[in-house]
């Protein structure tokens, strides 16, 4: 399916539907993608669950969110090769480094996610004071009241991502075309405007990753709920226990409130 028709029919939800609208090839990827995000996050959590310390438990843990990133990356670059339109939207796409608009949202994360991001941000000292001091600004804030309080992501400095090879897939698969809107979104986001003109494919990549590792985590009656990075990444740093805690069954998480 071409990027102009996918983006007329996928649904606006943050879990777009992975089964209808594609063509056979687009549904064999998907496929493809959340078979391989299932079963290596089936390994690597068995292994984490067998972990001798916390430590090793959060670096296995760490490991499926590193692969599927790795495999969004690796796919959404095969579609800017291979896709007869792939080389225009490349060149489209508005993103580049210091382009923050978008890091004032609240990011909706997977608690594997968040184990994933907390594992590099505990190593820099300077992150997690910057977590641990902003997740309680943002207790409370639904989508909009966030994006109005101006509170940006604590892992932002200089206006670039610091994390950025180790980012959430929210913020790895969202791709604007037009980057003066995303700003006019940050400055007045209550003004009615069309809908954004975004590149699909990426977030369709990455909600069947999602759906891969929640599948898994839900076969071994894991808490799969999503969290707000942030807050996931604090309960995280505050206490590393916590990851123990949710790999013996528990759901010490703070699910993510949808507006």
């Amino acid at each position: 399916m071409g990027e102009a028709k996918r983006r007329a029919t996928t649904p606006k939800s943050d879990r777009p539907d992975l089964e209808s609208g594609f063509n056979d090839a687009e549904r064999a990827q998907l496929a493809d993608v959340r078979r391989g995000a299932y079963r290596h996050a089936t390994a690597q959590l068995g292994s984490a669950r067998h972990a001798p310390n916390a430590g090793a438990q959060a670096d296995a843990i760490a490991a499926i969110h590193t692969e599927a990133a790795r495999a969004l990356d690796a796919s959404t670059e095969q579609f800017f090769r291979t896709a007869r339109e792939g080389k225009a939207i490349e060149t489209r796409i508005a993103c580049k480094k210091g382009c923050n608009f978008c890091c004032y949202v609240n990011v909706e994360a997977t608690i594997i996610e968040v184990i994933g991001v907390a594992a590099v941000a505990v190593k820099n000292p300077a992150l997690r004071d910057s977590v641990l001091a902003t997740a309680p600004r943002l207790a409370g804030l639904d989508a909009l009241a966030r994006i109005k309080a101006r509170v940006p992501c604590p892992l932002l400095r200089d206006g670039a991502c610091s994390i950025y090879a180790d980012r959430p897939r929210s913020c790895r698969a969202f791709t604007s075309y037009d980057a003066k809107r995303c700003e006019e979104e940050l400055n007045d986001p209550e003004a009615e405007r069309e809908q954004r003109r975004v590149f699909t494919w990426p977030r369709i990549l990455a909600a069947a990753a999602t759906d891969g590792i929640q599948s898994a985590c839900r076969d071994l009656r894991l808490q799969d709920a999503t969290v707000e990075m942030t807050q996931g990444v604090a309960t995280v740093l505050r206490d590393p226990g916590v990851i123990a805690r949710w790999l013996a069954g528990e759901a010490p998480f703070p699910a993510y409130a949808k507006s």
